[in-house]
């Protein structure tokens, strides 16, 4: 970029200073310059975050007043054991929902798949406002309503306009594809807004040297990893900022290459101890419960053949047996996960028609201290997810982790749709910029307010969005509490939302055939199955009444849905 001149930068200090004033000349600005002012460093508009915050939280309790409950498994798990911690059971659970870490029976540790922040957060709605689904919402709906001023004051700090800063907030209220998930109990908001100020500490420290932005850096990576297991890249792109900024400055001789190498040091002290203040106690606790700091049961999902495995039971989930699967169906899993990943930066991370000016935007900004350390996590992410965690990456890893992105993109995208108008404007005589801006940037956003419209919309006319399985379980519940079943350990397809429907234990439904479900009927108690169309794939039979067993007998079919009765295997013997 070319440097500002006198004139402009006498302008835009006007500007800046006014707290609002609109920049009248659209100039190519430099931005280090800009961001050199003091006054940029002690502009904080809180008018302008105020609207931004009005805005967010209108639109998410909107979108959240037509939905009553979860509406799918992961909502439905943390209010379930946000339920648990609120009435004294602790970090325990009667449900398995996966077979990963063998488990001895129920009650069972919670969240050892899982992290526990989205939990805490809607067991803290639920203390302060009662035992209701709004009461839980209300934490996360809270939440979301900072992400627009983060979005603001991050693309003023990367030197952007005011208009620019104003289109990134909008942006981030009308979310499209996210402003459906904003209020439920999920680790959408916590994370979003945890990851992306780890990220923005990152940069800071990464331009000033200053300690105390990588101890805030940690306190981020901290909060992101106690939302989401993969919240560890959070501390990985902390070190690796570190470790890059030592490398760089290793060519210097003498004392000043010393003091680097303790400024090095001391920034990843101090980022690690920001990290453990947050997680060293959930670390004590998974020692104590489960003898280890972290669980391993996650690490096996790096061997998934296909999704529906993380549900077997007995499945050696191991190196050996995934490169028996063969190199080109382990290519052909990467390659459908990058693609489908790819999918998910394009549409739900930038709103299909923001694509191309983030990635302007990007380029652009990519020098920026403020910008590298996102670009760096959004590298190990992707590649996190589409070459390590193929399954559960495309099942959902990747549209909740990259939420930490959010902000950066919106950051960069209104910068890149700047640059792109200029580069037509110098080839096409007759385009004026600033009216041209001004006609791009408010369509934009008009356009992402309706595109959020229409994916919130969508997203409701769901099957299981509005009642859905919910209401299915309840009328199993009563069905079972009138047949005297009130305790019964229930095997279902979503066994969370089973027991925060019923009250009823609940265990999974195995990926695999008859044989394989009454050894975990067994082994766990079940007397009763409920399976409805998401049925593993060797039961269709049964489902579709083309195939029986002796220790299964249908009782009921409701909406879909048929409940059996498990029979005991020395009653099945007592019978023949």
């Amino acid at each position: 970029m070319n440097s500002c001149t006198a004139e402009t930068q006498r302008a835009l200090r006007g500007a800046l200073n006014g707290f609002g004033e609109r920049i009248e000349r659209i100039v190519r600005i430099d931005i280090r310059s800009i961001r050199s002012q003091k006054s940029v460093d002690s502009f904080f508009p809180l008018r302008l975050y105020a609207v931004l915050m009005a805005l967010s939280l209108a639109v998410t309790i909107l979108a959240a007043l037509p939905v009553h409950g979860p509406t799918y498994m992961d909502a439905d798990y943390y209010l379930f054991t946000a339920q648990r911690l609120r009435r004294g059971f602790g970090f325990t659970e009667n449900i398995l929902w996966n077979y990963l870490d063998d488990p001895v029976g129920l009650p069972h540790p919670s969240h050892t798949y899982w992290m526990p922040l989205p939990s805490l957060l809607a067991a803290l709605g639920l203390w302060l406002f009662g035992d209701s689904f709004r009461a839980a919402q209300l934490p996360f709906i809270l939440l979301t309503a900072f992400l627009p001023p983060v979005s603001y004051r991050l693309s003023r700090a990367l030197g952007g306009e005011q208009r620019h800063a104003w289109a990134a907030g909008l942006f981030t209220v009308f979310s499209g594809f996210y402003v459906a998930f904003w209020a439920m109990p999920d680790a959408f908001a916590a994370y979003a807004l945890a990851g992306s100020l780890s990220l923005i500490a990152l940069g800071q420290g990464w331009a000033r040297r200053g300690q105390r932005w990588f101890f805030l850096a940690g306190l981020g990576a901290g909060f992101g990893h106690l939302a989401r297991a993969d919240g560890l890249l959070l501390l990985l792109t902390g070190l690796g900022v570190i470790a890059w900024k030592s490398i760089h400055r290793g060519d210097t001789e003498g004392a000043e290459n010393h003091r680097d190498k303790d400024n090095s040091f001391a920034a990843g002290l101090v980022l690690l101890l920001g990290y453990l203040l947050v997680m060293a106690p959930w670390f004590y606790r998974n020692w104590v419960v489960i003898g280890a700091v972290l669980p391993g049961a996650g690490l096996q999902t790096l061997f998934l053949r296909d999704y529906d495995e993380l549900f077997s039971y007995s499945l050696p989930l191991t190196l050996e047996r995934y490169l028996d699967w063969g190199l080109g169906p382990i290519l052909a899993s990467k390659l459908w996960a990058a693609r489908l990943n790819l999918m998910t930066f394009v549409g739900p991370n930038n709103l299909i028609f923001l694509t191309p000016f983030t990635l302007i935007g990007l380029w652009r900004l990519r020098r920026e201290p403020l910008m590298r350390p996102a670009l760096l996590y959004g590298v190990l992410l992707y590649a996190a997810m589409t070459l390590a965690f193929t399954f559960p990456g495309v099942r959902g890893g990747l549209l909740h982790s990259s939420v930490a992105l959010l902000p950066f993109f919106f950051a960069a995208a209104p910068m890149g749709l700047e640059a792109a108008v200029r580069w037509v404007a110098r080839r096409r005589r007759g385009w004026h910029v600033q009216q041209a801006m001004r006609v791009f940037t408010a369509g934009f956003v008009v356009l992402a307010a309706v595109l959020s419209l229409a994916l919130t919309v969508r997203t409701m006319q769901g099957e299981h969005w509005i009642g859905g399985s919910g209401e299915v379980y309840r009328q199993i519940g009563a069905w079972l509490s009138a047949q005297g079943l009130e305790e019964a350990v229930v095997m279902v397809n979503n066994p969370p939302g089973f027991a925060l429907r019923t009250g009823h234990p609940a265990i999974v439904v195995p990926d695999g055939d008859v044989d394989t479900l009454l050894a975990v009927a067994d082994r766990y108690g079940a007397t009763v199955l409920v399976l409805d169309a998401n049925r593993p794939g060797p039961l269709a039979g049964l489902y579709a009444g083309t195939e029986a067993h002796p220790r299964l007998i249908q009782q009921v079919e409701l909406d879909g849905a048929q409940v059996y009765r498990i029979v005991s295997g020395e009653g099945a013997n007592g019978g023949h």
